[in-house]
């Protein structure tokens, strides 16, 4: 394994580089993310991933279906905050959200025009958190958003995408009606949390078990994310992913007004749910990378020393 390992870093080495984008945002046409960085490598196997992230100004990225991953895999603790923080006028803030999700996604250059449906999708996904499905009938569409329980309360989330609904669909032309539901498919089982070790990636979905496939590539990734209960993992790579990821959590969680209470039910979520060690810069770096605090100075050790103990 180690030999193979080092043969693939030799030829990972001789590879072409990659084309810079001049607006920092590359996405891949693999594991279907998108990022945010200032080079086009690979943020989380650099040494190891024979791909080459595709500046958004040289390719624009496929599918909306991009934005969809940061909602069904990564962590869920954005939604949760935005759970937290979200309070009336929430049709109102569904339009907001609305119109800084279109924002987003003229930014990354997406045409997301010619898919409606899927981009209606992505955006319901993002916000929630929660696999979505869709029924359609005659007079329109339901979409069936399943363990919402798991991350939202269920009168506000419905309430915000349907005040969102008005903003995208006019934006898309989309002129069917659009109603929403509820299913519970894992009920009361635990949440799976995983680590990959090789990726150094957390992931959030379906129900816990001891190792999972990994979502992102599971035809081609050679690793195995397992649940945390085998030790305790950096918050450092937490920071990370959240480093990288495109700010469109950022986006919508500024719109929200901050409450009391905010800073201690983040540090509940990653010491209770996540079991990381969390000191009040780290605690300071995530709420800075979730948009909560403008302290993104905070940071910057951080994410430099994720960077040095990175091997792959």
């Amino acid at each position: 394994m180690m030999m193979n390992n080092q043969s693939i870093k030799e030829r990972v080495e001789k590879l072409p580089a990659g084309i810079h984008s001049e607006s920092n945002k590359y996405w891949c046409v693999t594991c279907k993310l998108l990022f945010s960085m200032d080079k086009p490598v690979c943020p989380y196997m650099p040494k190891m991933c024979i791909n080459t992230p595709i500046a958004i100004e040289e390719m624009q990225p496929e599918s909306t279906v991009s934005i969809e991953k940061f909602g069904l895999f990564y962590p869920k603790i954005p939604q949760k905050m935005m759970n937290f923080l979200a309070e009336d006028p929430l049709e109102e803030l569904g339009r907001h959200w609305a119109s800084a999700y279109m924002e987003f996604l003229k930014e990354w250059k997406f045409e997301y025009k010619h898919e409606p449906l899927q981009t209606l999708k992505s955006f319901i996904i993002t916000v929630s958190g929660c696999e979505t499905a869709e029924r359609i009938y005659a007079n329109g569409i339901s979409f069936i958003i399943t363990d919402l329980q798991k991350v939202w309360n269920k009168q506000k989330l419905f309430a915000i995408l349907e005040g969102a609904m008005e903003v995208l669909k006019d934006e898309l032309s989309f002129n069917k009606n659009i109603t929403f539901d509820e299913m519970n498919i894992i009920g009361e089982k635990e949440v799976g949390k995983y680590y990959c070790p090789m990726c150094k990636k957390y992931f959030e979905f379906s129900s816990q078990r001891d190792s999972i496939t990994c979502p992102l590539m599971p035809q081609k990734c050679i690793a195995v994310p397992h649940s945390l209960d085998k030790m305790n993992y950096p918050v450092n790579d937490l920071i990370s992913i959240y480093g990288h990821t495109p700010d469109i959590f950022k986006k919508l969680i500024s719109l929200l007004p901050l409450k009391d209470g905010w800073k201690e039910y983040l540090e509940n979520i990653l010491r209770s749910e996540w079991k990381f060690e969390v000191t009040e810069k780290s605690l300071e770096c995530v709420a800075s990378r979730l948009g909560l605090s403008c302290e993104e100075a905070a940071c910057t050790q951080e994410v430099r020393d994720n960077k040095m103990t990175m091997s792959m």
